[in-house]
């Protein structure tokens, strides 16, 4: 006797989906934003350019899609580091990694691409996206004020947005690890003495 497993349609869908995704990002890298043609991810993606309309309805909601999933992707790995066991250093530098990471990546392309999307209520969805990272950076300096491992007397929110916005990579270009070590020493010790 055959045994059949109901599987959702979202989960008989999703590597498809997560493909063109993905393809999309590598579309992005070799020509560019003005270069996204959907005909060029459906390509990519090893796929008919019909089925990329059966998931995204026109380019910017396949834009405003890849915004999402890479950003949901990078704030899975960021709230695997704030649950991890660790010091709040360990954990904060393993944040500043993930995030350097994250916006060379992205260097130039996120907000040319959030733009593109053009979602209804682009601040507020952009916001939603931010609130995410800043809700989770907020548990990891609780953490660590809860552990003694940082200042009790800093604003836990205020704090979060500082780690958020400090760790930013420049345009410039720094060796890594030299600006990841420093960037986590001004976070740890301050700057004025």
């Amino acid at each position: 006797m055959i045994h059949f497993i109901a599987v959702t349609v979202e989960a008989r869908t999703a590597p498809k989906r997560e493909a063109i995704l993905e393809a999309t990002i590598q579309v992005l890298r070799e020509r560019g934003l003005s270069g996204l043609k959907v005909e060029e991810v459906a390509k990519e993606a090893e796929v008919g350019k019909g089925t990329v309309y059966l998931y995204f309805q026109d380019k910017q909601d396949l834009l405003k899609a890849l915004i999402e999933h890479r950003t949901l992707s990078f704030y899975r790995k960021v709230e695997e580091v704030v649950e991890r066991q660790g010091s709040f250093a360990q954990r904060l530098g393993e944040f500043l990694r993930l995030r350097v990471s994250w916006v060379e990546e992205w260097r130039g392309l996120w907000a040319a691409v959030a733009r593109e999307a053009q979602p209804e209520n682009t601040q507020g969805w952009l916001r939603g996206l931010h609130q995410h990272l800043q809700d989770l950076l907020e548990r990891l300096v609780e953490s660590g004020q809860q552990r003694g491992e940082v200042r009790p007397e800093l604003d836990v929110e205020l704090t979060a947005a500082t780690i958020a916005a400090l760790a930013c990579n420049p345009q410039l270009e720094f060796p890594r690890e030299a600006y990841l070590n420093h960037l986590s020493e001004v976070l740890l010790k301050g700057v004025a003495l």
